[in-house]
């Protein structure tokens, strides 16, 4: 699936905006996220850039799917 990562990240902001994710996991949200309950999970995309090909985790609900 191709999408574009959060305009929140540094790749983003030095152009990398663009990638495919190779891969999904999940991990605990923080307590010290407001909109987010301790025990929830948060769902973090593995996404290989089209720029630099280098690999980044992300949150997968911020990215945009193109």
């Amino acid at each position: 699936m191709r999408v574009q990562i959060p305009a929140y990240t540094d790749r983003w902001m030095m152009g990398d905006r663009y990638g495919e994710v190779v891969k999904t996991s999940t991990m605990k949200a923080h307590k010290e996220k407001g909109q987010h309950r301790p025990d929830d999970e948060v769902e973090i995309a593995h996404v290989k850039l089209d720029k630099s090909g280098k690999t980044v985790r992300v949150i997968l609900n911020d990215c945009e799917v193109i």
